[in-house]
């Protein structure tokens, strides 16, 4: 850290000598407003590590999905197989490649987006957003299961009740030995009737080029898929004090081929692998003043389809597999999964009117999730199956109530405590039926399943504030997270416990040198129970057994993550991101070593980015970004399977320059533009490597209306 930390305190000791920036930039921290506690507040006042991506940031960056804004925050690391085959992770915790339910929260305004035992994060088109949160560290208390990492929370824009406005956007881009892709959205807002009703419907779609060539048969470019996407948002205001918000979000990817590849960014692919990603999402809030308290009703409803196919040829290619399965050199083998998954929510929740020394939050919720999946082995030259397939609840269905709350005293206008808890109960299940394998004696019987499973927890948090300055802020944190234990398709071990995590952190934000630097500095110590991580069953190869979850024991480790946004004149910003985790192993077992890292989680991250407004000619205002990222190699290491295998380090360089007129803009943007082909995510048990994609350019048109 201290070659990453150098620049930065160069930076520090010049800064007395910068321009002032402008007055926006001065006193972002002040007028920031984010709802990350689940109520309004500056983000100065929010008593633990949290970034607050803009709109104008969003759109400055030219970026269509959290993949492409993670430089943006300290210790988010997001592996990206395939478009909708995101792995987010945020502070060193690793959902892996296993079963068990995500590490990091992801929502969409109200309604939260994780889903369990699938290993695909869902794709939030970044358009028309009015900001996205990141909440770092465990946010067992208002978010509950599945935050342990943190909670990200895509915040959409709602609509205006008074004006009639839209915009269109347009670009192509070419990858270098690749394809040509393209994008169009549009933004509509309509006032159904002044003040009182209105809609906003945003709609798009993307063709998304390929750049890997298929050894076997000549194909060329055949990882390209397609992404389209509709949301609408309906606002009534039918008295003052009442808000009833209704939204709908459609969004399906189709993708032709996963991304793996060699070097030469080729591939032997005997079978295709392609995956078509399916969700459709509503979420009805409301909002209600009551006087000293206000009411907030959030009901969601998630329907996700994931047709996927995963190419295993390397897998079974070695003795005996290849002369009793693939004989012939063609031969190809794969497994299919066709998966389904309905989640119901509900929350409840009262929030206290901010008069006076105490504020309060207090609430319910409910979740039910309803699972179907079936899998198999799909082969070229034989109707042999190795493996079998399943057919069942895929493999858990998951029912889950909670209490919580959290309360804030104000000690004093500058020291506030806030104390939390969360209580839930879950109640899981897994039943279906496994079929026999390819080897087993004619008239084998299925196998039949019906696990079940409950879990409970409560997870406490407390935050301490100190404004000791009116633009300078400490807190302090002591929280903790939990994540559920599930049920594994294989006979031994069948079931995996629960994990958690505790957390003490320590920050700072503020701004320094008459508002030219704007500043976070987090460090926090993690010591995480019962990981879940991913290993083979005793006696099993990848060949002849799936994938299993199994509790590897303890880890711990420091972490700490800084952010700097120093205005180097009235028109140039420099931003810092850089992010450290060293969570390590404590205890040797059969899959690790005493000091092993988690699997995939990046030791360092760190971006830079200059950004600069300017006039191409008078009357002609521009602007100009240069980013640059650079995350550590991710190991995966099973040691007893004889894994030990990483990624490399990857350094990437993006820009962007434009022509922004009021109601019309213009870009040329470049990504990867040193056409890095690093490996992100490392091929196992023969499986190919996941790559970087190769260098782009390309044009962005938009107009506003």
């Amino acid at each position: 850290m201290k070659y990453q930390l150098t620049p930065i305190a160069a930076l520090l000791a010049a800064l007395p000598l910068m321009a002032q920036p402008t007055t926006d930039d001065a006193t972002r921290l002040q007028t920031v407003e984010v709802t990350a506690s689940k109520r309004s507040q500056m983000l100065i006042d929010v008593p633990y590590s949290i970034t607050a991506i803009g709109a104008s940031e969003i759109t400055d960056r030219g970026v269509t999905d959290i993949q492409q804004m993670q430089s943006v925050v300290p210790s988010l690391f997001i592996n990206q197989n395939a478009p909708g085959a995101s792995r987010i992770q945020l502070r060193g915790l690793s959902q892996g490649v296993g079963y068990g339910a995500a590490l990091v929260g992801t929502y969409l305004d109200e309604i939260s987006l994780n889903m369990p035992d699938a290993q695909r994060s869902l794709d939030v088109p970044l358009v028309d957003m009015a900001r996205i949160e990141v909440l770092r560290g465990p946010q067992g208390t208002l978010y509950g299961d599945g935050s342990m990492g943190g909670t990200i929370r895509f915040i959409t824009r709602s609509p205006r009740l008074d004006k009639f406005e839209g915009s269109v956007e347009t670009g192509f881009s070419q990858l270098s030995g690749g394809q040509t892709g393209w994008r169009t959205n549009g933004v509509l807002n309509v006032p159904l009737s002044t003040g009182v009703a209105g809609i906003r419907l945003v709609a798009g779609h993307e063709d998304l080029p390929g750049w890997v060539d298929n050894s076997v048969t000549g194909a060329k470019d055949i990882n390209s898929a397609k992404r389209d996407f509709l949301r609408g948002k309906l606002l009534l205001r039918p008295a003052s004090n009442v808000d009833v918000s209704a939204m709908f979000f459609h969004t399906q990817t189709d993708t032709k081929n996963s991304s793996g590849s060699n070097a030469e960014r080729t591939i032997a692919s005997f079978i295709p692998s392609p995956t078509k990603d399916k969700t459709d999402l509503f979420n009805l809030v409301v909002n209600a003043d009551l006087g000293s308290v206000r009411l907030v009703s959030s009901t969601g409803y998630l329907d996700r389809k994931i047709d996927t196919t995963a190419e295993f040829t390397a897998v079974y290619a070695g003795a005996p597999f290849r002369a009793l399965v693939m004989p012939k050199p063609t031969s190809g083998a794969a497994y299919r999964q066709d998966m389904s998954q309905k989640i119901t929510t509900q929350e409840l929740r009262l929030e206290s009117d901010d008069k006076g020394p105490l504020s309060w939050t207090a609430g319910v919720y409910y979740r039910k999730t309803d699972t179907h999946a079936v899998t198999s082995d799909v082969w070229t030259d034989s109707t042999l199956r190795l493996q079998g397939g399943f057919d069942g609840t895929g493999p858990t269905n998951v029912t889950q109530t909670a209490l919580f709350g959290e309360l804030t005293y104000a000690l004093s206008p500058q020291l506030s405590l806030t104390g939390g808890l969360r209580s839930f109960k879950e109640k899981a299940e897994n039943v279906g039926s496994k079929l026999p394998s390819g080897f087993a004696p004619p008239g084998t019987p299925s196998t039949l399943y019906n696990d079940q499973a409950e879990f409970s927890a409560t997870t406490p948090r407390l935050n301490m504030l100190w404004r000791y300055s009116p633009k300078n802020a400490l807190y302090a944190t002591a929280s903790k997270g939990f994540r559920s234990g599930g049920f594994n398709s294989t006979a031994t071990p069948r079931n995996y416990g629960p994990e958690d995590i505790v957390n003490f952190e320590i920050g700072n934000r503020g701004s320094l040198f008459g508002d030219m630097l704007q500043y976070e500095v987090a460090a926090y110590q993690s010591k995480y129970n019962n990981v879940q991580a991913q290993d083979l069953a005793p006696g099993c190869t990848p060949a002849t057994c799936r994938a299993l979850t199994v509790n590897t024991g303890k880890a711990s480790g420091p972490g700490l993550d800084i952010t700097l946004s120093a205005a180097l004149t009235k028109s140039l910003t420099l931003d810092v991101a850089l992010g450290y985790s060293n969570l390590t192993y404590d205890v040797k077992t059969s899959e690790r070593n005493q000091g092993d890292p988690l699997n995939f989680v990046p030791e360092k991250t760190a971006s830079v980015s200059l950004h600069q407004r300017f006039s191409w000619a008078k009357g002609m205002p521009g602007m100009f970004r240069l980013d640059y990222q650079h995350s550590d190699p991710v190991k995966f290491i099973v040691r007893n399977q004889g894994v030990n295998v990483s990624s490399n380090s990857i350094d990437t360089v993006n820009a962007r320059i434009g022509l922004e007129m009021p109601t019309w803009q213009v870009y040329l943007e470049g990504k990867n533009l040193t056409d890095s082909n690093g490996v992100t995510f490392p091929g196992i048990f023969g499986l190919p490597d996941s790559r970087i994609a190769p260098r782009s350019i390309g044009v962005v048109a938009k107009l506003q209306f």
